[in-house]
């Protein structure tokens, strides 16, 4: 819902964030340069170099947000509002596959406008007025994976993993307008997940998986006011191809599903976050240089 709050705080750091997963990043591929020898044990060589790599990709991601009634304004529809969009997408990452040991960092930045449909509140009690326009959107995605490599047949390993990440949303909402608003959400995720790694031919590598987990430290910032989001379970599918085309050089081909929700928030001023569910659909092609 677009609250009138007046002017918002600034959005969680990202620059924080950003320099870890970049020193991450580093730290990881010297050790590896340091011991090219005892890559991935045992495992198919097209596996073994692309999973030793640093990637940047570009593409798209769609953007479907929704917040629901659940019986807080009994004169309005299921859906209190909704983004729907697509907007453009940026990834860097790494991962490595250090003898079975298997880490990765992703780092997404996307940034666009989505159409958004909903009402505006104000006034006590409170007035809801319909209202379609669009949204500015700034959206930082770091992820962490730590996994075992295991080799399921001469061409196929498979690989559980760990996961830990954090997700930033700036939603300007109307932002050319005078009732314009801007919402920062945050929150971090930690789940279980795995991978299945393929290479049906030389040079070619088929990847897919999927991870299930808990989103946690969940808020939602605007106007000077912090909401905290109840935790809810995500889930994410993706899948890619990878080929190696020539030298050390890869193309990669991946879409990535996400799906996660935010628990309702305690009222805050006057005002409360409702329950939303948010699914995220990523289309990359991605430049990559395994080492």
């Amino acid at each position: 819902m677009n609250r009138d709050h007046g002017e918002p705080d600034n959005m969680h750091p990202t620059t924080r964030s950003i320099f870890l997963v970049a020193i991450a990043m580093m730290a990881l591929m010297s050790t590896a340069q340091a011991d090219m020898s005892r890559f991935g044990a045992g495992i198919n060589t097209d596996i073994v170099k692309a999973s030793n790599q640093v990637a940047l990709g570009l593409g798209s991601l769609q953007q479907d947000y929704r917040e629901y009634n659940n019986g807080l304004a009994p004169s309005l529809p299921a859906i209190l509002d909704a983004e729907k969009g697509s907007i453009t997408s940026l990834r860097l990452s790494y991962t490595g596959m250090l003898q079975r040991l298997y880490v990765q960092a992703t780092l997404n930045y996307s940034t666009g406008d989505t159409d958004y449909t909903g009402y505006l509140q104000s006034g006590n009690p409170v007035v809801y007025t319909p209202l379609t326009t669009t949204t500015n959107n700034r959206i930082f995605n770091l992820t962490w994976r730590v996994g075992y490599t295991f080799k399921a047949g001469s061409s196929v390993a498979l690989i559980p993993y760990i996961e830990l990440g954090e997700y930033m949303w700036r939603r300007d909402v109307a932002p050319h307008m005078s009732y314009g608003v801007t919402e920062d959400y945050f929150h971090m995720i930690l789940g279980l997940g795995a991978k299945l790694l393929y290479s049906p031919v030389e040079r070619l590598v088929l990847e897919a998986g999927g991870g299930y987990g808990t989103t946690f430290l969940g808020t939602m910032t605007t106007g000077g006011y912090d909401y905290t989001l109840g935790d809810k379970p995500y889930m994410g599918i993706y899948g890619s191809l990878d080929y190696r085309f020539v030298g050390n050089w890869h193309l990669k081909w991946s879409v990535d599903y996400r799906k996660w929700e935010y628990g309702q928030s305690d009222i805050v001023a006057g005002y409360l976050e409702p329950h939303s569910q948010t699914k995220q659909t990523q289309y990359l092609m991605a430049l990559g240089y395994n080492f």
